[in-house]
């Protein structure tokens, strides 16, 4: 896998920020979350549903549930300030996406995504 990198000026600091892709970055899809904050550390753990089927044979090739496997994709750890930060973060896009779709635009511009840290 080929190392991206990205040199952007954050504003207002000067300083060049350089953006790398750790060799292991991929996409993490996320059905739910859990974790908690303290006041030592903020934990995030993502984790996706997958619904487990169960052959049955009253009518021949029926399924029902058998399970629910809960696959734990990713444990993130951060500051509480960063947790505070990031959350804060999440809720302006909130809103800003609620707002959008109540005045009736639906475009994907902007497309939401931004920066903090």
């Amino acid at each position: 896998m080929k190392r991206k990198s990205e040199k952007r000026e954050k504003a207002g600091i000067g300083a060049p920020i350089e953006i790398t892709e750790n060799p292991n970055f991929r996409p993490v899809y996320a059905s739910g979350v859990f974790g908690g904050l303290d006041p030592h550390d903020g934990r995030i753990i993502f984790f996706l549903d997958r619904i487990k089927p169960k052959m049955n044979n009253n009518p021949r090739g029926a399924m029902e549930l058998e399970k629910i496997n809960r696959e734990l994709q990713i444990e993130i750890h951060m500051a509480p300030s960063q947790f505070a930060s990031v959350a804060k973060w999440m809720m302006e896009h909130v809103h800003n996406f609620e707002n959008r779709i109540k005045s009736g635009r639906r475009k994907e511009e902007p497309k939401g995504d931004s920066y903090i840290g």
